[in-house]
């Protein structure tokens, strides 16, 4: 029997290992040099040295930046480095979740929390929701600030804007499934100026091709009604004329199907009548350009049409309202049938008894003023008949008297 050797005895057998002898400090900025130059080579050449202008819709902190625009990195590498570095999913730390700033806004507790669960991997849609949603009851309970203003303080919707993009969710726009997310965060976008990426998303959906399926454009179509439905809440609707001729051009450019935008054109004609008072008066270019859009599609809004007449904004007119609710076929031929063939009718009687009712009064009042109070008295009398004749009980609710 031999004995094992030990594993020392081997040592000859291998070359002697010598420890390298430390650098200068001039020879390790080349090497540091070298291996930078190396890196970002690499990384030039994988991402080319295209100029690219400023994000100016989502900005990569949600604090107000103090540089300017000589202090973002120019070429490709840099964007790169600093797109890794400000990624909120690796931005994870240790430190403590109510450790925020107490002087902080009430809502900076839920930010922190927000970046900690997306550091974490943590976050979805659900949660995001959940955030934006607590957020805005946060800001519903300070009195000394408006929702709109406290939204775009808030900083909320750019930090999930932040999160959608690098966790990828952003480039599929699948979250736009998510209805009741999405509103919210639109509403949060408008309020921060960061609107203008939705029209980028819009443009994702309708490909130039036209090459769009059908369930991108029932997508595009629900996302621009979100978009007008966050502008409609500001005090003047200029921005939201403009926002809805904006996608009817679009839409043409796309090949996209334009009816679909008459649900966003229906919903913001209420607000310019009905809810017109929570509204400054418009210029009178966008609303008239915004008025005759249907008829630009081939679908012309009488009923619409007729009411937004009464709310110009110079030159208000009872005309075309006065000879729509005394068209008898109206009544008795084209609304019945619009409503008996909708998916719902009882839905149906109700939105179209609320429209017809509001026109009337509307009417009669515009009438009244107007010293017309013969003509004002049997415009109120064919409105609540037709009404009754439809099956909808026409009432006149408080502050509404018909005939002042």
């Amino acid at each position: 029997m031999f004995k094992t050797k030990a594993l020392c005895s081997f040592k000859s057998i291998f070359p002697p290992i010598n420890q390298p002898l430390p650098l200068r400090e001039r020879d390790t900025k080349r090497l540091l040099n070298a291996l930078t130059s190396s890196f970002r080579t690499r990384l030039d050449e994988e991402h080319g040295f295209a100029p690219v202008s400023p994000v100016k819709y989502l900005p990569s902190t949600a604090a107000p930046a103090a540089s300017t625009l000589k202090d973002a990195p120019s070429q490709p590498t840099d964007r790169h480095l600093r797109a890794i570095l400000s990624n909120p999913l690796f931005g994870h730390n240790d430190t403590p979740a109510g450790a925020a700033n107490p002087q902080d806004p009430i809502w900076g507790g839920h930010k922190e929390i927000f970046s900690r669960a997306a550091g974490k991997g943590l976050m979805d849609i659900r949660r995001a929701h959940g955030f934006l949603l607590r957020v805005t009851q946060d800001i519903r309970q300070l009195p000394t600030i408006s929702l709109q203003k406290g939204m775009q303080e808030s900083g909320a919707g750019l930090l999930v804007l932040r999160w959608l993009r690098a966790s990828g969710q952003e480039r599929s726009l699948s979250f736009i499934q998510n209805g009741a997310f999405t509103q919210v965060l639109m509403r949060f976008m408008v309020a921060e100026g960061l609107d203008e990426l939705a029209w980028t998303w819009l443009q994702q959906l309708l490909p130039k091709d036209g090459t769009a399926d059908a369930s991108n454009k029932a997508s595009a179509s629900y996302l621009l009604n979100t978009l007008l439905v966050a502008k409609s809440g500001a005090l003047e609707l200029d921005d939201a004329y403009a926002s809805i001729l904006r996608a009817e051009s679009l839409f043409k450019e796309r090949a996209a199907e334009p009816l679909s935008l008459l649900r966003s054109w229906r919903n913001l004609a209420w607000e310019s009548t009905f809810d017109s008072w929570r509204h400054k008066v418009p210029g009178v270019d966008l609303f008239e350009s915004f008025v005759v859009m249907p008829e630009h599609i081939g679908q012309p809004m009488a009923l619409e049409h007729a009411h937004l007449d009464l709310y110009h904004p110079t030159l208000p007119s009872a005309d075309q309202a006065v000879s729509y609710i005394t068209n008898d076929n109206e009544w008795r031929t084209t609304l019945p049938k619009v409503i008996s063939e909708s998916a719902n009718p009882k839905k149906a009687l109700v939105k179209y008894g609320k429209k017809l009712s509001s026109l009337g009064i509307d009417t009669v009042q515009h009438l009244t003023k107007a010293g017309e109070s013969r003509d004002a008295q049997l415009i109120l009398e064919l409105t609540r008949r037709n009404l009754a004749m439809l099956g909808y009980n026409f009432i006149i609710g408080p502050g509404q008297d018909a005939i002042a």
